[in-house]
């Protein structure tokens, strides 16, 4: 059904901020500005590793302003695939009943279509894209949920995707259970359906106060040192992972205030 994860959608009051803070920490490149009226939102696009960052910011009553009322500082809105054949998959979504809203070759799925709420989608035409920036390629979103089996479960009917795929996830260190969602036959990409274990550690807080909700996302990069140089110069404590200039690091996170409140995932290509 999906070739790969191909974009993410921020909300944010200020996108002009925002866009400038994924070009000076990831050498993202803008694209170009419009309007999203599904949405009531001035976008700006950027292109960074295989993907595009969409920074959505409020123009008046829709989604982003509702967004923003339970996440003041922004933050990750929802998650953007790719299929090969748009109509195919319109096709697909009305013989389930399931609702979107469509506009400029994209398709708009609202939180509403899985049981638990919090994950949005948005859906485009696979292009092949070479990598701009720091980043090689977004491969991963992480999904916080009250039943990772029941939602992984919808994902797979709604999306005619390959349930014995799944892999079971889980980390003792971060406090989590759950599946990994491939939405590719190659089992690339996929949506992390995960139940926070601990509710005193970040995650687990970040579930109790906003519920089921994409939480983050994660890229690949071949550039780890020049991340974490730049991270470190922008905001100390932004990168968190190794410090030592002489270890090529394998994995960190990004704080969210470093990107517009949405924290990224980085692993080593």
């Amino acid at each position: 059904m999906f070739n790969n994860i191909n974009s993410i959608q921020l909300a944010t009051t200020d996108s002009a901020v925002i866009s400038k803070q994924w070009q000076k920490l990831l050498s993202a490149r803008e694209v170009s500005q419009d309007i999203v009226s599904t949405l009531n939102a001035k976008r700006t696009i950027l292109s960074v590793g295989n993907a595009r960052i969409e920074i959505l910011e409020q123009l008046g009553n829709g989604p982003i302003t509702k967004f923003l009322t339970s996440n003041p500082r922004g933050g990750l809105f929802s998650v953007g695939v790719s299929t090969p054949d748009l109509k195919k998959f319109k096709t697909s979504l009305d013989a389930q009943n399931i609702s979107y809203m469509a506009e400029s070759e994209q398709i708009y799925i609202d939180q509403s279509f899985t049981s638990e709420g919090g994950l949005r989608i948005v859906v485009n035409t696979f292009e092949e894209n070479e990598s701009i920036g720091l980043l090689n390629r977004f491969f991963q979103v992480s999904y916080l949920v009250s039943n990772p089996k029941t939602i992984s479960i919808e994902l797979a009917d709604k999306f005619c995707l390959n349930q014995a795929s799944f892999d079971l996830t889980e980390s003792s260190e971060f406090g989590f259970t759950g599946f990994c969602a491939y939405i590719n036959e190659s089992c690339d990409d996929h949506i992390e359906v995960i139940h926070p274990l601990n509710q005193t550690n970040a995650m687990g807080r970040f579930f109790s106060d906003k519920g089921p909700s994409l939480y983050m996302c994660f890229a690949e990069s071949s550039n780890m040192n020049e991340i974490r140089s730049r991270a470190n110069d922008i905001s100390p404590g932004g990168w968190i992972g190794v410090q030592e200039e002489t270890i090529n690091p394998e994995s960190a996170f990004l704080h969210p205030k470093l990107l517009g409140g949405v924290m990224v995932g980085v692993k080593a290509k």
